[in-house]
C-alpha cells in the first residue's frame, strides 16, 4: 500500500519567542516492510540552523535553531511511503515465551543483543506490580509467544477505554492502569510494561494509522493524529511483530511507522527549548491517505 502523509503541527505563543531550539522525530524511516520514497519538512519561521542526526535506535532526527522573533511556529512533514509489514507466522509455530525470555536473559550474555535492551524499565515504563499481575493470565506455561502477545493485545483493547483527555504524557503508568482509560500511547505503555514484566522485549513505535474517508470503512482509533503501538520480539525467525492494542490489530497495511524506542520519551514528535513565549497552544493535523 502506498500512502501520502501530511503531518502539520502549529504552536501559537502568548508573547514573542526570541530564540528556539527544536528536536523533531517526524522523518519517517525505512523499516522491514516499509520504504520511504520521498519526504520533506518545512518550518515557518525558517531555521537559522538545520541539521539531521541518527539516534541510538536508528531513528532520523531533525534539529532546528530559530533566531528570528516569532509568535507562531509551524512545522509540516510530507512523505510518500510504501507499506506492507511482513505477515507474522502462525501463532502456534512461534517459540514458547519462556524460551524467548531465556534467550533475552542469556545468563548475562543475551543472544539477541539489540532486542535485549527493550526488556528493561525505561523512563515512562517503570515496573508496576499491578501490570505484571494483569498480564499473568496470558502467560500460561509453554504457550507460544505470539499467542501470548496477541491475547494480551486483545485484552487491553477490551479492558481500557479510549478516552482522549483522560491522561497526558505526565500521567504515571500506574495511574493510567488504575483508571483503565487513555489514548494510544497509554495503551502501548500498558502492553509494553506487561510484556517486560515477564522478561520479554517490547518496543514503543510511533507513527500513523490510515485515515478513514468513507462511511463504508471501519474507523480506526488514533487516526488523524500521531499514533503509537508495540513491537514485540518473537525470536530470531519471526523477529519483531508489530501489535496495535488501541485497535486490536497486527500492523500490516494500515500503519506507517516513524520511529521506535523504549517508550514515548525516546521518540517524542517535537520537543525543545524556547526563550520567551509565555503560555502557548498547539494544534495537530494529520492525514494518511492511500494512493493505491
Amino acid at each position: 500500500m502506498r500512502y501520502l502523509l501530511s503531518h502539520r503541527t502549529t504552536y501559537t505563543y502568548a508573547s514573542t519567542v526570541d530564540s528556539a531550539h527544536h528536536i523533531a522525530h517526524l522523518r519517517a524511516r525505512d523499516f522491514p516492510g516499509q520504504t520511504v520514497s520521498a519526504i520533506g519538512i518545512e518550518t515557518d519561521p525558517a531555521p537559522a540552523l538545520a541539521a539531521q542526526h541518527i539516534d541510538h535506535f536508528g531513528n532520523l532526527i531533525d534539529i532546528y535553531r530559530i533566531d528570528k522573533p516569532h509568535t507562531r511556529f509551524d512545522i509540516e512533514v510530507r512523505a510518500e511511503v510504501d507499506v506492507c509489514f511482513p505477515a507474522p507466522p502462525p501463532m502456534a509455530t512461534t517459540p514458547p515465551w519462556e524460551e524467548i525470555r531465556a534467550a533475552l536473559n542469556g545468563d548475562g550474555f543475551p543472544v539477541p543483543v539489540e532486542a535485549s535492551e527493550f526488556v528493561h524499565d525505561s523512563p515512562l515504563v517503570p515496573s508496576v506490580t499491578a501490570l505484571r499481575d494483569y498480564g499473568a493470565p496470558s502467560f500460561t506455561p509453554g504457550r507460544p509467544i505470539l499467542e501470548v502477545a496477541r491475547e494480551l493485545t486483545s485484552r487491553i483493547k477490551a479492558d481500557f477505554e479510549y478516552h482522549p483527555g483522560a491522561t497526558d504524557i505526565s500521567t504515571p503508568l500506574a495511574t493510567v492502569f488504575a483508571g483503565k482509560a487513555g489514548v494510544c500511547q497509554d495503551f502501548a505503555h500498558v502492553e509494553i510494561a506487561a510484556l517486560r514484566a515477564h522478561g520479554l522485549a517490547a518496543a514503543y513505535v510511533s507513527g500513523y494509522i490510515r485515515t478513514v474517508h468513507t462511511p463504508d470503512e471501519i474507523a480506526l482509533r488514533g487516526a488523524d493524529a500521531s499514533h503509537a503501538w508495540v513491537a514485540v520480539w518473537c525470536g530470531e525467525e519471526a523477529g519483531w511483530v508489530h501489535l496495535d492494542p488501541t485497535n486490536d490489530l497486527v500492523a500490516h497495511e494500515d500503519h506507517v511507522a516513524v520511529a521506535w524506542g523504549r517508550d514515548f520519551s525516546d521518540v517524542s514528535p517535537l520537543r525543545g527549548v524556547i526563550l520567551g513565549g509565555d503560555s502557548h497552544s498547539y494544534g495537530v493535523a494529520v492525514t494518511l491517505v492511500p494512493t493505491g
